[in-house]
């Protein structure tokens, strides 16, 4: 897009919220094409308004170079402030949502796999039978990209792995907590042993997740804690495919014991008694501080509180939910 954008910006009228949606998009998507097909509008659409936008604030907010997109110092500022409009708009749809009860709606929810699969499956079917209505989309990740889309407003909530460093807009509330279990193929030389010595897990093939992910980072120290340093092989965010890769040989990994217990039982793995390792995994839920709870979130925290009989402040469940 060429020319340059000078002049005194208008004072009324000035800003479309469409057009500072199509500018994150741009950010997010990184192309013209992208951001169109994300609010399911043409490109010449997004180009056009995101040019009227530039001139409008007489700036320009970014500029082509070949297929990238590179935002100028403007352009950053004017994103930070798009982010805030599009939570502001977010927030009062979903108050005007509470208005009309709890007969529909939409959850959105962040969850590490272990929860989805293992510790929560019953909380959802206890939800959707108390409130058919409401959509519950559900995302699937590690705990730090879940983590930045709560803090961008994709999420309403995330049920993720602690501790948490670096994120000072969220509340965290441990809710469950599960060891951490050491496991290797069937028929390795280190299952031989009944108690394994820490140093002989060096050296051996080790599959683990993803360098972001906490369950890793508590490992890792553990580990570094009696001076072991294991060679990462393989580095993947699913518990189950880490699981099925030792069970056929790949190596050794350590994961949470609901994901193996029984498949240490059935022999498909074998569980690994390491000398002085102890570890642990705590889950928490994780919510924005500051930022409006709707009803749809409020209720479902209250079907998480009394499903897992933990303790959390009544702001974020709701009170005189006589539903049973």
């Amino acid at each position: 897009m060429g020319g340059a954008y000078r002049g005194e910006i208008q004072k009324e009228g000035l800003v479309e919220l469409r057009n500072l949606k199509y500018l994150v998009s741009l950010e997010e998507h990184g192309s013209f094409t992208a951001a169109a097909a994300a609010n399911f509008v043409t490109q010449p659409a997004v180009s056009i308004q995101l040019k009227k936008l530039q001139e409008e604030l007489g700036m320009r907010l970014f500029e082509i170079e070949g297929r990238q997109v590179r935002f100028t110092e403007a352009g950053r500022t004017v994103l930070k402030y798009a982010r805030g409009y599009m939570d502001l708009e977010s927030q009062l749809l979903k108050e005007m949502n509470d208005l009309q009860g709890l007969r529909k709606g939409r959850l959105s929810l962040g969850m590490i796999d272990a929860a989805s699969i293992y510790v929560l499956p019953g909380i959802f079917a206890r939800f959707h039978e108390l409130y058919p209505g409401i959509d519950v989309n559900l995302e699937v990740s590690s705990t730090i990209p879940l983590l930045r889309d709560l803090e961008n407003g994709t999420l309403d909530i995330v049920v993720g792995s602690l501790p948490l460093t670096g994120h000072a807009g969220v509340e965290v509330f441990p809710i469950y907590r599960e060891a951490l279990v050491p496991i290797a193929p069937p028929g390795h030389i280190l299952t031989r042993q009944s108690v394994v010595d820490p140093a002989d897990l060096a050296g051996h093939p080790f599959i683990s997740f993803h360098k972001e992910s906490v369950t890793r980072k508590i490992i890792e120290d553990a580990l570094e804690e009696i001076g072991i340093c294991l060679e990462i092989t393989m580095a993947i965010d699913s518990q189950e495919a880490i699981r099925n890769l030792v069970a056929s040989g790949f190596g050794l990994s350590i994961l949470p014991e609901w994901t193996v217990n029984e498949y240490i039982r059935k022999g498909t793995v074998a569980g690994l008694d390491v000398k002085g390792l102890r570890m642990e995994r705590r889950l928490g839920l994780i919510v924005p501080a500051g930022r409006y709870i709707s009803s749809t979130v409020r209720a479902f925290l209250d079907v998480l509180r009394k499903g897992l009989g933990i303790d959390l402040p009544d702001r974020l469940c709701g009170k005189g939910d006589d539903k049973k």
